[in-house]
């Protein structure tokens, strides 16, 4: 009688957006969890992320290249094709990102919902900065529970809205004029304002055991379901609160 009463529950579950609780507007709320997994980035998003990420690093690493050529070997022959190089990483920065929102476009309030959250902060986005450092060397601390993003993404989600039209503005007149000594200085102040939050960006995708989990979210999609639970509670609540009993399977 027990056999004849178990429930085969498949490994792709698809939540009723109209039973999932939260603030997040229902065209942009995760609608899927896959076995242990949500779906954390849609992608649309995530065509966006990459769209700016990799041709922003292959303009940084250049840049940190000439600059080092400029200052030790400036009659460098490798030096010419570096500096296209970094003119055409900054071309596609403009272009990439403009294709990828067109692509999808039946997907732009999710993107503005993304921006709209970077630019929200509460005292506990306050308390999750001031003690992000101390709980990353003691399990004593807890931090306060965070949205679909926490402070330290806000944060460098904010930096990179504000500079990434600067970049391209400074780029072009150095470009164009080959002589805007006050647009060089710009470009290169942004960049060094910039490189903490970039390379602090990517030690935690990358490199920190606690956080590179993340990482997924931004390749496949999905995460650790426990470990979203963990990072972003109330985001997770929000949008899966309702299945949370589901077992993985």
């Amino acid at each position: 009688m027990a056999e004849s009463l178990r429930l085969e529950i498949p490994s792709t579950i698809i939540i009723d957006p109209a039973s999932v609780a939260g603030s997040e507007p229902a065209a942009t709320r995760p609608r899927l969890m896959r076995g242990p997994k949500v779906l954390r980035f849609r992608r649309s998003e995530r065509l966006l992320h990459w769209a700016l990420a990799i041709p922003f690093l292959v303009c940084y690493a250049s840049a940190i290249t000439l600059f080092v050529l400029q200052t030790q070997a400036p009659d460098a022959p490798l030096r010419p094709i570096l500096s296209w190089g970094h003119r055409l990483s900054g071309l596609c920065l403009i272009c990439f990102p403009l294709i990828a929102v067109f692509r999808s476009k039946g997907d732009l309030r999710i993107h503005f919902y993304n921006i709209g959250q970077a630019w929200i902060w509460t005292l506990s986005d306050i308390r999750w900065l001031l003690l992000a450092g101390a709980a990353a060397v003691s399990k004593h601390v807890s931090l306060p529970e965070q949205g679909k993003f926490n402070a330290a993404e806000k944060l460098n989600f904010m930096v990179l809205m504000t500079m990434y039209p600067l970049y391209i503005l400074t780029g072009l007149t150095i470009w164009v004029t080959h002589n805007a000594f006050i647009s060089w200085i710009l470009h290169m102040g942004m960049a060094l304002i910039g490189s903490p939050l970039v390379l602090g960006h990517i030690y935690m995708a990358a490199i920190n055991p606690s956080s590179r989990v993340g990482l997924q979210g931004m390749i496949s999609g999905f995460v650790d379901r426990q470990w979203a639970k963990h990072h972003y509670r109330q985001w997770f609540h929000e949008n899966f609160k309702s299945t949370a009993t589901i077992q993985a399977i």
